[in-house]
């Protein structure tokens, strides 16, 4: 009887935390029609697919797109995070080489050094406290994409109204993608050249 109490309690936390379209007889055929809609067409239509730069077209040679398209909307999101979080820190490993924080703790350390610095002297954890607050802010937004039909990367950030008109919107969402993926790439070879030669901007020999 223990065993059984046991495990009824261990399947009813389980339920708890696994996602409702798991255990959901209509989400799980929403997800069907969905996943059979998004196969007629590469990655569900996201943008940034179409080129035109060359062998771009349609480029997922791991074919994530094709064998979880129920989740091409999470991976679409993941990008667009990691290359705006690129975006900034290809700014941070060049500005600081021209322009530091006022402060003792801001001067004479190197942005390979400064992580540890800013640990050590307390700043990383106020910046580690912001984050974590808007991620978990922002995770059920990224849950629940289908659901409220939220597009990958969308906070109603747009104080200028630059995205209003369609097309514009679509060029926009097109060159923060291009430029993200862009810095993704530059911020790895930055890195790695400031460590392998201890020089920072422009991250020569």
């Amino acid at each position: 009887m223990k065993f059984l109490a046991t495990s009824a309690l261990c399947l009813a936390s389980a339920l708890a935390f696994a996602p409702p379209s798991t255990f959901s007889g209509h989400k799980l055929v929403k997800n069907a029609k969905k996943s059979a809609s998004m196969k007629m067409e590469f990655a569900g239509g996201l943008i940034g697919a179409d080129g035109p730069e060359p062998l771009s077209k349609n480029f997922d040679p791991l074919a994530l797109a094709e064998r979880n398209p129920t989740q091409v909307k999470f991976y679409r999101e993941a990008e667009i995070k990691h290359g705006r979080i690129a975006m900034l820190a290809v700014l941070g490993m060049v500005v600081p080489d021209f322009v530091r924080l006022p402060g003792d703790i801001f001067q004479n350390v190197s942005t390979v050094e400064a992580h540890n610095a800013m640990v050590e002297k307390g700043p990383m954890f106020m910046l580690l406290f912001w984050i974590s607050l808007f991620e978990l802010i922002s995770t059920p937004l990224v849950w629940k994409m289908d659901t409220k039909d939220r597009e990958p990367g969308y906070f109603a950030l747009d104080p200028l109204g630059f995205c209003k008109d369609p097309e514009k919107k679509k060029k926009y969402q097109l060159n923060e993608l291009k430029n993200g993926r862009l810095a993704m790439l530059a911020f790895s070879g930055m890195i790695t050249q400031t460590v392998l030669t201890g020089h920072g901007f422009p991250f020569l020999y």
